[in-house]
């Protein structure tokens, strides 16, 4: 598959997400946002400008895909599991120095089609988190969080092989995301490769 149609696919499950998350006024680019339209306090586009908005060029994000055909998903955690959404919520605001702001968005997305929540757990506590979200035949892999007390210890790249292993057995073939500083050599590691890059545009005096 060539990178136009994997950065498609990124984008599309960015879109997707952001829609499944009632996120308006919160005034953060990853949830209060919409990708190349509408009227949110961010737009993500690919192109060079928007009208009406200033870019903040630290919010860029590279936009990275991978098939899953042949892709070596060993070495995934067997103990993965399904916790709440209010678990993932939670250790997601605790990473990310959010307040309590995505917890509740993600309680009332609960049960949206095609979202699903995977986790670690070590010793019987929560330590590693991510959302997923099914768009026809790709994988979209966000909201990946891991408590501060257990993180590089490997956790999300085995979370993450486990559930693109179970993504592939239920007839998936690309996985997608959007990648973080921290994150991307965790993601270029597990074999996803950079095919695009998306732009935040705010609203013009909103850049800190």
């Amino acid at each position: 598959m060539d990178d136009e149609e994997l950065a498609r696919r990124s984008i599309r499950g960015f879109a997707e997400m952001v829609a499944r998350l009632d996120g308006a006024g919160t005034d953060n680019p990853w949830i209060d946002a919409t990708v190349d339209e509408g009227d949110a306090y961010a737009i993500w586009s690919r192109g060079n400008r928007v009208r009406g908005r200033v870019e903040d060029p630290s919010l860029a994000m590279p936009v990275l895909g991978l098939e899953l055909a042949g892709t070596d998903l060993d070495g995934g955690e067997r103990d993965a599991a399904a916790p709440s959404m209010e678990v993932v919520g939670r250790i997601n605001d605790r990473a990310y120095e959010q307040g309590d702001v995505l917890r509740p968005l993600f309680i009332a997305a609960d049960g949206a089609p095609g979202l699903a929540a995977h986790g670690i757990r070590v010793d019987g506590a929560w330590a590693c988190v991510l959302l997923m979200l099914r768009v026809e035949d790709d994988v979209a892999v966000h909201f990946v969080a891991t408590e501060s007390d257990f993180r590089r210890r490997g956790l999300a790249s085995r979370l993450i092989r486990a559930a693109l292993a179970d993504a592939r057995a239920d007839g998936a073939s690309t996985a997608t995301l959007q990648a973080s500083p921290d994150g991307l050599p965790v993601y270029e590691r597990l074999g996803f490769r950079r095919v695009a890059t998306l732009r935040a545009f705010l609203r013009p005096g909103r850049i800190a």
